[in-house]
């Protein structure tokens, strides 16, 4: 059950979290430039290569942000139940 409620979250409040960070959409847009810059540099026959080392790259880190909201909803619980807040 704590899987589907952090699925919920992660997809959906924490986007809207992202949506509206300055520094994020700051990295976002650096990132796209970086992509554009190293497509254009290499020969196409590697672009494949690059796009799946990307998706890797990005399956580990929304599976690190995964891991990490999941921790500390357990986290909180758990202080919560120390602290016997109902």
């Amino acid at each position: 059950m704590l899987d589907e409620i952090t699925d919920c979250a992660v997809s959906g409040w924490l986007q809207d979290v992202f949506l509206k960070d300055e520094e994020y959409q700051k990295l976002g847009e650096e990132e796209k430039k970086a992509a554009v810059e190293c497509y254009r540099r290499l020969p196409e026959e590697y672009h494949n290569v690059v796009e799946q080392l990307m998706d890797c790259h990005n399956s580990c880190c929304g599976k690190l942000i995964d891991l990490a909201y999941k921790q500390g909803m357990i986290d909180c619980a758990q202080l919560l139940k120390e602290l016997k807040i109902k």
